[in-house]
């Protein structure tokens, strides 16, 4: 019933609250991937290229200092690879 699903989600069991155990995402990069997103879903491509660039240099900043887990460079090396797909035709 829905009064068990309101139980099982306020008590964290929900499948994002799972995910995150395994992987924590990084804030600032995931606040950089939602700038990519955002423009290239409007269509900027000038800020989403500038967004994609700023991306990749903090994510290395942030794997060079060792701040980002395997299994966090794996994610966002996925990440890189389906970005630079999606803008490899956003430009003049």
């Amino acid at each position: 019933t829905w009064l068990k699903k309101k139980q099982f989600l306020k008590e964290g069991n929900n499948a994002m609250g799972i995910f995150k155990k395994f992987l924590k995402k990084n804030d600032e990069l995931e606040c950089l991937l939602n700038g990519v997103a955002n423009n290239a879903a409007n269509n900027y491509k000038d800020e989403a290229q500038k967004d994609i660039k700023e991306f990749l240099n903090k994510g290395e900043e942030l794997k060079e200092n060792n701040k980002l887990n395997e299994k966090q460079i794996s994610y966002y090396n996925d990440v890189k690879s389906k970005y630079e797909q999606e803008l490899k035709g956003f430009h003049h």
